[in-house]
């Protein structure tokens, strides 16, 4: 019925007003300067000042690289959200998000002189590259605009893109990720396991270990490595040749005419050069051993005592938790996690820890948490706070986030009361406080302009001394039990390792007590003094270990910073003569207009074609402004055959941050061709009947978005008109009076949701959760006191997890929906069917099937319909296998593979009591029989050219009763995308 999918509409709608991760009801302000429009709120107006002077001296930086864009960027620098990110898009127009959030928590990003500058810079090459389009491509877009299918650059792997953005990051500012450790740790790491994947394995849709951080990983490291070989003007010749080419999907054309050989070629040429560095492999620290296996992500270890430890964990199988392991490797999961933070022990025996979670659908904020007995209790709400420590006594420190910057700030045990430590300064971000052993000196990392150091602090935060400044990264200070040395990591080496200072005097003595051919991390002495646990690198993530502190021998270190990329004189090219970091642009800031952004762009053409309409032709168009107040999609089309105008507008108000407001307004046709017979039975001439149909409905939209649940509930009013014609018109006057009326029906419609189904990240279902949804419809015909119907259909999914042998667990899943109207609706609910996602492989063309609420796997699509309907399934999803892995010469890339079995039956049916005269109903519909069908379907989940995640299904469903009454095969294969439900 189609005000229900109007509902599941909404639903996506409503998800992407969250992810857009702008809120479109603050207070926006403009700065203009030559090239861009730089758009905040009030409480980043300095960094926002700031961006507009690097945004410029990068757009100066990539000019001497590449070719410039096109028109005015829109640049938007936003606050609401504490976590690191930037994207940018050339549709419809020129357009960059970064937030202003800088990766204090992520240390592996901390390599920059100015976080804004770096990221900004980052995003801007996705602009200068994404942009370029030349022949024939640009004739395209002068005749329909920013058409996004008319991008050659938007066909290239995500590798290709990335891994450009990441290494002009680093080519025009000497800093960025590839001047830092952790992409060549990455790569030799692999090469170390002899496991560096394929070109075809790097998609953004992998499960292996990183993910898909590889697309940056080695996509940069490839263009660092064909600049070397080739010379920095290939990069520009690439970049061209792609914008040119008829095919920008295959890369052989471009690559071997920008750098004389295949991707493929330098592939296994950088792979080969990476093989032959990398050395025998040794130990990391004397004695150290391993204590966890699973790998992927393993953080801030914690000692519990002598013989225990407390790590934050996302081991990809279960979602992010807390994990106690003991010295022997027993491990215990403690509770899940939003996201990792150091668990601390407080003096009442609870864990204390930070978690993100949204405040509003557009703000994500970090607080503090305990949890006893299993119980989580929220400690601050909104208060940006994480990496805590707990004093003996219970007071606490942590980082609170500002905008654009972190200071260290003292809590009380209660989280009440909040005192500064710290001043706040864009210039200066504080990280990974720790109290030491008897409370009165705190150990930090200070971070300035990019150079690091490790800070002590007395208990209110004035600097005692500090030791280990280097121009790179620092992280996870920590104190031996005793208070006389504090231990942390440092890159200084070029690669990650563990160093030792002596604080027991002034200008403390760093020696190095590690050799890691990847990297150590977070070193923590035990109580006893007897072991030094760290985190150790490998190809499968992060494990958990320790070393006998007895055997450690520390080698003297200094400052002195060494690149991954020492010696190459040709790497970065800084630009002289532009503004300093930190300069400010001055100019006069306005209020937001959102219209610059909203008109539209582009235009792309739609042709419809069927036996009785003919042929339908048009054009559809959409646009939304740069914080997503505004977003509207809009389509005409007029019908040759019949004389016929259709449209379709949708649009909707996000200006009040919720409720959203979403107008809809349609008007459309249903034609059919008939032979006129009078009342004796005699066959006239024939005659072309027309149904026009227009709608025009409001409504509201409330979403409650939470890390562990979703909550949705809409509201609002429908009038939709009917209409009749015929050809020749002067049938119509022998027809039922009924047709020579307009009839209108007003109707409310209300819709509600919730879901707390979990998603591990490599799980091949929905787990130990429900979603649920519910649906109503009033209708009247001719006013609301005239005739009446309702319609209700309600839908639940549960899932469970079963901690069965495979990559992932296997799971149980039971879904059931129920739909009931009266025989005056227009509609009858419709069961039968495979139900899935279609995927659209080009406007207007899409393969699988669609959505069905009450589908029912072997029979017909529609094989029955009427008032009532229901269906019910279970399914049994078990792992088979996680490949992760593309093929050469096919572009598909296979991430995991899994099976179903499955039962289910549905019936849609009217009762007997339906009236089949001035109703809907038919006789045909009465007592309408139950299907039921039970099969097995095969789910790979893969990624065509690489990136185009989806999931395909193919399955055999067997019919089991009434399968020839109801038009059914013995059995039937199929193919379709997405999941079942």
């Amino acid at each position: 019925m189609r005000s229900f999918a109007l509902a599941a509409a909404l639903f996506f709608f409503a998800a992407r007003a969250a992810g857009a991760q702008l809120p479109p009801n603050e207070n926006w302000r403009t700065l203009r300067t030559q090239h861009f429009r730089v758009h905040f709120t009030p409480g980043v107006e300095e960094e926002a000042r700031r961006a507009a002077v690097n945004a410029e001296r990068a757009y100066a930086e990539l000019s001497t690289e590449l070719v410039p864009p096109r028109g005015t960027i829109d640049l938007v620098v936003s606050d609401n959200v504490d976590y690191v990110n930037g994207y940018a898009t050339p549709f419809p127009s020129n357009r960059i998000v970064v937030f202003a959030h800088p990766p204090t928590d992520a240390s592996g990003l901390r390599n920059y002189d100015d976080w804004n500058a770096l990221v900004v810079t980052h995003e801007l090459t996705h602009i200068f590259h994404l942009d370029r389009s030349r022949g024939i491509w640009r004739f395209g877009q002068a005749i329909f605009g920013r058409n996004p299918l008319l991008f050659p650059a938007e066909y290239e792997p995500t590798w290709v893109i990335e891994g450009l953005a990441v290494y002009f990051e680093s080519r025009l500012t000497g800093v960025g990720r590839l001047e830092s450790s952790e992409h060549s740790m990455t790569a030799r790491a692999a090469a170390l396991a002899n496991r560096v994947p394929t070109l075809q394995e790097l998609s953004p849709g992998t499960s292996r270990f990183p993910g898909g951080s590889v697309v940056y990983i080695y996509g940069s490291l490839l263009f660092d490595y064909l600049s070397r070989t080739r010379g920095p003007g290939s990069i520009r010749q690439f970049i061209e040749s792609g914008a040119k080419t008829p095919l920008p999907f295959i890369l052989t054309l471009t690559s071997r005419n920008a750098f004389g050989m295949s991707f493929q070629t330098a592939w296994e040429r950088w792979r080969d050069s990476l093989m032959h560095e990398v050395s025998t492999p040794h130990e990391a620290m004397p004695g150290w051993r391993q204590l966890t296996n699973a790998g992927h992500v393993a953080l801030f270890p914690r000692w519990l005592g002598d013989t225990t430890l407390v790590y934050a964990g996302d081991k990809a199988r279960e979602m992010p938790s807390a994990y106690e392991v003991t010295l022997s490797g027993r491990e215990t999961r403690l509770g899940r996690r939003n996201g990792t933070s150091p668990n601390v022990r407080t003096p009442d025996g609870g864990l204390l820890f930070s978690q993100p979670d949204y405040l509003d659908p557009y703000h994500i904020r970090n607080d503090l948490y305990v949890e006893r007995n299993g119980e989580q209790a929220r400690l601050t709400t909104g208060a940006r706070l994480t990496a805590p420590d707990v004093r003996s006594d219970g007071e606490i420190v942590a980082v609170q986030d500002e905008p654009a910057t972190t200071r260290l700030v003292r809590l009380s045990r209660d989280g009440r009361t909040l005192v500064p430590l710290t001043s706040t300064s864009i210039d200066v971000q504080w990280a990974e406080p720790r109290w030491s052993p008897d409370g009165t000196r705190i150990a930090a990392v200070r971070q300035s302009r990019g150079r690091s150091e490790i800070a002590i602090l007395d208990a209110d935060g004035k600097m005692i001394d500090s030791f280990g400044p280097t121009r790179a990264i620092n992280s996870n200070p920590s104190w031996s039990s005793d208070g006389k040395r504090i231990y942390f990591s440092s890159e200084r080496s070029g690669t990650p390792q563990i160093y030792v200072a002596d604080v027991t005097s002034f200008a403390p003595r760093v020696g190095r007590v590690s050799d890691a051919q990847t990297g150590l991390f977070a070193p923590e002495s035990s109580r006893d003094q007897t072991q030094l646990a760290t985190l150790l690198f490998k190809v499968d993530g992060y494990h958990l270990g320790v070393a006998p502190i007895s055997s450690l021998v520390p080698v003297a270190a200094d400052s002195t910073r060494t690149s991954p990329r020492a010696g190459c004189t040709g790497c970065v090219d800084l630009v002289p003569g532009l503004p300093p970091l930190g300069a400010v642009d001055s100019s006069r800031a306005t209020k937001y207009s959102p219209w610059a952004s909203l008109m539209p762009r582009y235009w792309i053409p739609v042709f419809e074609s069927n036996t009785t309409d003919g042929t339908s032709w048009g054009a559809a168009t959409s646009g939304y402004d740069i914080v997503d107040r505004h977003d509207y999609q809009v389509e005409a089309l007029h019908n040759s055959r019949w004389g016929q105008n259709s449209a379709w507008l949708w649009y909707r108000y996000a200006g009040f941050g919720l409720p959203l407001i979403d107008l809809y307004a349609s008007q459309n046709y249903s034609n059919a061709n008939f032979i006129f017979v009078d009342q004796n039975g005699v066959a006239g001439s024939a005659f072309g009947f027309s149904e026009r149909e227009r709608i025009v409905s409001l409504q509201a939209t409330f979403i409650r978005p939470r890390f562990r649940t979703y909550t949705l509930a809409s509201i609002g009013g429908e009038l939709e008109g009917l209409s009749y014609s015929t050809r020749p018109d002067t049938v119509i006057q022998q027809l039922s009076t009924f047709y020579s009326r307009t009839h209108n029906y007003p109707a409310v419609v209300a819709s509600a949701g919730w879901s707390n189904a979990q998603r591990p990240g490599i799980s091949i279902s929905p787990e130990d959760g429900i979603s649920a949804s519910v649906n109503g419809r009033q209708r009247w015909h001719g006013g609301t006191t005239g005739a009446s119907t309702r319609a209700f259909v309600g839908v639940t999914s549960a899932y469970k997890s079963l901690d069965f042998p495979g990559f992932a667990h296997h799971v149980l899943a039971l879904h059931a929906a129920g739909g009931i109207t009266d025989d005056r609706s227009p509609d009858l609910f419709s069961a039968g069917g495979i139900s899935g996602t279609s995927l659209e492989v080009f406007p207007g063309f899409s393969v699988g099937e669609q959505r069905r609420t009450f589908g029912v796997r072997g029979y017909p699509v529609g094989a029955e319909g009427g008032i009532r309907a229901y269906s019910a399934a279970v399914e049994y999803r078990a792992p088979l296998a996680a490949p992760s892995r593309g093929f050469r010469f096919i572009p598909v890339f296979i991430d995991k593979t899994s099976l179903t079995l499955f039962g289910e039956t549905g019936r849609a049916f009217c009762p007997a009591n339906a009236d089949t005269v001035d109703g809907v109903c038919s006789a045909a519909n009465i007592g309408n029989p139950a299907m039921a069908s039970a099969g097995a379907e095969l789910n790979i989940d893969s990624g065509f050219q690489l990136d185009v995640q989806a999931r395909l299904r193919l399955g055999i469903a067997f019919p089991l009763i009434n399968r020839e009454r109801l038009g059914a095969s013995t059995a039937q294969a199929y193919a379709t995308f997405g999941a079942s439900f």
